[in-house]
């Protein structure tokens, strides 16, 4: 009975380590986006670049876009800027 309780302890003790997410550290990221003679930079800290390019591109959109409604022509031409960022 002993032996079944430390066990049991020893295996919750163990896999309770893994219920603790770690965020991985942050880091910085730079993008920049080019439309019509504009230019937007911007820099986002991110566990991921992904993380980072979500929230820049989803900026870059609104940026671009401005107050109110925009044609599908142009509210494509921003997505495509704001989905390839520049170096």
């Amino acid at each position: 009975m002993k032996t079944f309780i430390a066990i049991a302890i020893f295996a919750f003790s163990c896999s309770s380590f893994a219920w603790n997410s770690h965020d991985p550290a942050a880091k910085e990221y730079s993008f920049k986006f080019r439309m019509a003679g504009q230019t937007l930079e911007l820099k986002q800290s991110a566990g991921s670049y992904e993380e980072a390019y979500e929230r820049a591109a989803q900026q870059c959109f609104n940026f671009f876009k401005g107050p109110g409604k925009v044609s599908e022509n142009r509210g494509l031409d921003i997505i495509d800027v704001c989905a390839n960022p520049r170096s």
